[in-house]
């Protein structure tokens, strides 16, 4: 092993040894968490990243309606196009029946898309007519209404990607009547034919209901909300299902690296402000380096959230304030994203890592890798210390190499 890289015990350590073999992720330091534990540590991370995100949309188009309205357009236009070149094999996938038609089977996608995303909850309505989801949980309610507002959009999208793969039958519009992102105990969409039940038109980001069947809103107490996503329940029997009896085991909540409300919603719709000539690139660039950098502080800005993190990777106590710490974290998250990686140092003078740009990417989002290296930036100077630093350099074609090491900037 290089010395380079400090001592670790190989991933397949003890193969063949008689033991069960488990799905995990492992610290530099052999801590090792399951598969659920992964999913849901990538999940908050990533929210917590399409906060930031969003904060800095917020600074550069300060008012509500016309930010809003440009992230529902984004969405619905991306989502559109995108869906009507894949629909036909999505929909195999959920079980979409031949004699299916209209708009409500887009409801099949939603559905399984949160379960995926560890949104988890019921459906309480699937017809022809009406559809009702409700959810308990949601990792991006910490982002703010606008990312509500924006993924109702991209479900009406793909409701009618969906229909121009089957016979004509009734329209459905989706309206998300509650938000967890809001403040409501449930997130909660309910889609509607506007034959059967007319309402006024709106404009396209006020996705907000009313609608004309709350006096059908099926409600479900706190005490028999769930926690969990379908593949982590027993009761389930650890399979996720949909009413067309479409399955999935546990690998398909392993959906962070497709999709996350960074890389789906708020940075195509900066890159929109952009193209709209509301602001320049470069200013873009400038304020969500500055808005990420600030939250990456912010993460470990108390010394309870320092000693936390060390608990959590089973830092020993020989290893001091260094690189280390940051990197052990950055692996972690890593795994969790199944994004591959190379260890090129790790001791406590420097850390390197050369990471798949791509697996950074999240959904094809370039502009993610950047944000995941300012974010982390700033992570640094808090986890560690303000001597360390993390940076890019060097990178081959098709990877990010990041350095953690002491720097003096006079300029940072």
């Amino acid at each position: 092993m290089s010395r380079k890289i400090d001592e670790r015990l190989p991933q397949d350590s003890g193969m063949g040894a008689g033991l069960k073999e488990y799905t995990a992720i492992k610290s530099p330091w052999e801590r090792m968490y399951c598969f659920r534990d992964a999913m849901h540590y990538s999940n908050r991370f990533e929210a917590v990243l399409g906060a930031a995100a969003l904060q800095a949309f917020r600074i550069l188009v300060p008012d509500y309606k016309e930010r809003c309205k440009i992230i529902c357009e984004s969405a619905y236009e991306r989502i559109s196009a995108a869906n009507r070149l894949c629909a036909e094999a999505v929909a195999d996938t959920q079980n979409v029946h031949p004699f299916m038609c209209g708009q409500f089977t887009g409801a099949l996608s939603g559905d399984q898309g949160d379960d995926a995303l560890l949104m988890c909850g019921r459906v309480q309505d699937f017809g022809t007519y009406r559809c009702e989801k409700e959810l308990d949980e949601c990792p991006w309610d910490i982002c703010g209404s606008e990312l509500c507002r924006a993924t109702t959009m991209s479900l009406q999208a793909v409701s009618e990607a969906y229909s121009e793969i089957h016979r004509k039958g009734p329209s459905m519009e989706y309206c998300m009547v509650e938000a967890k992102g809001c403040g409501d105990r449930h997130c909660r969409i309910v889609a509607e034919s506007r034959e059967k039940y007319p309402m006024p038109e709106h404009e396209i980001w006020e996705s907000f209901g009313p609608v004309a069947t709350a006096d059908q809103i099926k409600y479900t107490p706190e005490e028999d909300c769930v926690a969990e996503s379908m593949v982590f329940r027993e009761e389930c029997n650890y399979i996720w299902s949909n009413g067309t009896n479409a399955e999935g085991a546990s690998a398909t909540a392993n959906y962070v690296i497709f999709s996350s409300g960074a890389a789906m919603y708020i940075l195509p719709a900066i890159d929109e402000v952009v193209n709209r000539g509301l602001a320049t690139k470069e200013f873009a660039d400038h304020v969500l380096k500055c808005v990420l950098e600030a939250s990456g502080k912010a993460m470990f800005g108390e010394h309870y959230a320092i000693k936390a993190a060390r608990d959590w990777m089973g830092v020993p106590d020989s290893i001091g304030s260094d690189g280390r710490i940051a990197g052990g974290l950055i692996e972690m998250l890593l795994q969790s994203m199944i994004c591959k990686y190379e260890v090129e140092a790790f001791n406590k003078e420097e850390v390197v890592y050369v990471i798949d740009r791509g697996g950074l990417a999240v959904n094809g989002c370039q502009r993610m890798v950047q944000c995941h290296v300012d974010f982390w930036y700033g992570m640094v100077k808090t986890l560690v210390n303000p001597q360390w630093s993390l940076w890019e350099e060097n990178s081959p074609e098709g990877k990010l190499r990041i350095k953690i090491a002491k720097k003096i900037d006079k300029f940072c």
